[in-house]
């Protein structure tokens, strides 16, 4: 049987002003119709090489040696109107970032149609019936309603605009989808939708699928085989069973390490870092139950467009105690993100109370700006919460500055060297783009210890970092929490997360915490439906509570 898609000794150059950078080198692959491949690795291990150079989408600067065989077509030596023709009808791609490769001005009807129109079915140009037809057909096909045709990218939830790439990737009726990083960002619950939707379209429409990730446990619950690569290369390649139970390549065990199983003993307070942590003392001075921050019969409201009130936060009671790391997970828009606004004085509550160290939180002025020195904010994207424009230097004393804080490149320094960036003044003169993913991380870590806090509230602090670098930023946190005493509020979606470093985690569900408890407690023995669904979404399941003891 022909393969769909096969590579055969694909290279993949890139030349830049310093000389030639091999991205991608000897890469033998093979997928068959019907079949799917997971492709697993981090940043720069040139897994979207690979998949873009399918489709020969890469940049200018990028030279490609090798065979990339379509149905036993060349694509290297393909046309352009060759090429183009290809593209979409034959082959096409779910990109990462739904809300950035979604154009924000245009209806997702209109761009869901653009392919059937640029690459009618036999040459024949489709009438617009039968383009909207088709387009309900797609929404239908990926479980939106067609109404959802006249909606806005910004109009849509995450895992909607994740659908609306999927339905525009199926347009032309391929016979190979390429979906890179396609559940990045998303909830567990809406993550798991996704898959089990290009699950059933593959079996349903007989597609070859190719999926990258660097989430074992997300390529496993999707794909019947899973290559790993490494520095250009693949690494190692297995049906996906064998690759989770018995990774062979140390690469691969370290990508399986990084995302640990709920209920794990190994890994809990033991993020897979390259400095192990010591074990947690069995009693620390969390544990004399007295609140530091916390929440009390909390309400917060917001209007729709028809003028009816929101419940985003609903009678909310959560404390963090001294010493102690929360975690507070719920898919979105379940109001955790207002929930943390609320208590760092960034949105006004309703009603009930938010207390820090027993005292209100005052309204505004001076009182403020001391409270939010005591309760610092970890950004979710480091990108984006830096001036690329600004040195690192900068946006550490950016904090200091603005509470006149005396001696500011010992405060730099000092909170540089406690986000484990060493030494610190190698750093001082850097930008962002001259730094790695987990190193603009603690950059916007070091920002908030330049000011000393008592609290830090952290919103998805690894959703966008690499399998390795997660780890070390999980173990930094639990660094702090050890030697500096600081107390932590993580905002999370993923309970792989809150089982490797939280002491006790809060469900918050349509604005209301359902379930609140040690993380034992929660994870292991969950009483609410809804905390029951989020570990049943887990794509890599949970381990058996008899191998964690009572």
């Amino acid at each position: 049987m022909t393969a769909l898609l096969e590579l055969k000794n694909l290279g993949v150059t890139y030349t830049t002003g310093g000389g030639d950078v091999p991205a991608v080198r000897g890469v033998d692959l093979r997928l068959d119709p019907g079949d799917t491949l997971g492709v697993a690795g981090e940043s720069g291990s040139g897994k979207s090489t690979v998949a873009m150079s399918v489709l020969r989408l890469l940049p200018r600067s990028a030279k490609i040696t090798g065979e990339i065989l379509l149905d036993g077509e060349d694509v290297t030596e393909m046309r352009w109107g060759r090429l183009r023709a290809v593209r979409w009808a034959e082959a096409s791609v779910v990109f990462q970032g739904a809300m950035h490769a979604l154009n924000p001005v245009h209806r997702v009807g209109e761009q869901i149609a653009e392919p059937i129109r640029l690459h009618p079915p036999e040459g024949k140009a489709p009438t617009e019936a039968q383009v909207q037809a088709r387009v309900a057909e797609l929404l239908e096909q990926v479980d939106l309603p067609r109404s959802r045709a006249g909606a806005y990218p910004h109009e849509l939830s995450g895992g909607q605009k994740q659908r609306v790439m999927i339905a525009m990737a199926l347009a032309c009726s391929p016979r190979l989808v390429i979906a890179d990083e396609p559940t990045t960002a998303l909830d567990v619950i809406v993550q798991a939708q996704v898959l089990d939707l290009m699950s059933r379209l593959v079996a349903e429409q007989d597609i070859g699928l190719i999926m990258i990730s660097h989430d074992l446990s997300v390529l496993a619950a999707t794909c019947r085989r899973i290559a790993v690569m490494y520095d250009g290369q693949v690494v190692e390649e297995q049906p996906s069973a064998e690759l989770m139970s018995s990774p062979r390549h140390e690469h691969s065990r370290a990508l399986a390490a990084a995302f640990p199983t709920v209920g794990d003993p190994v890994s809990r307070f033991a993020p897979a870092t390259s400095t192990p942590l010591p074990p947690e003392p069995e009693n620390r001075a969390g544990d004399d139950g007295s609140p530091l921050l916390e929440a009390e019969d909390l309400h917060v409201t917001f209007r729709d467009r028809t003028g009816k009130r929101i419940h985003a936060v609903d009678g909310v009671d959560l404390a963090v105690r001294r010493d102690e790391i929360v975690a507070l997970v719920g898919q979105s828009g379940s109001g955790k993100t207002t929930l943390a606004r609320t208590l760092l004085g960034l949105q006004k509550a309703d009603s009930g109370a938010v207390r820090h160290d027993g005292k209100p939180i005052p309204a505004g002025g001076d009182g403020l700006r001391a409270y939010r020195r005591q309760v610092q904010l970890v950004l979710q994207d480091p990108t984006s919460a830096l001036n690329p424009a600004h040195t690192v230097y900068e946006a550490v004393a950016e904090g200091p500055r603005i509470h006149g804080l005396t001696d500011e490149r010992a405060i730099v320094a000092r909170a540089l060297e406690a986000a484990e960036l060493r030494p610190p003044e190698k750093f001082f003169d850097r930008l962002p783009h001259e730094l790695s993913g987990g190193q603009r991380q603690r950059v916007v870590i070091a920002g908030a210890l330049a000011l000393e806090p008592s609290v830090v509230v952290a919103d998805e602090p690894v959703a966008s970092l690499d399998a390795s670098v997660r780890g070390e930023i999980l173990g930094l946190l639990l660094r702090l929490r050890r030697e500096l005493g600081l107390a932590g509020l993580v905002i999370t979606h993923d309970l792989g997360l809150a089982w490797n470093i939280a002491d006790r985690v809060a469900v918050m569900y349509r604005g209301k915490l359902v379930e609140t408890g040690t993380v034992e407690q929660v994870l292991l023995d969950p009483q609410h439906d809804y905390t029951k669904s989020l570990l049943a979404a887990l794509p890599g399941g949970t381990a058996q509570r008899a191998t964690t003891g009572p």
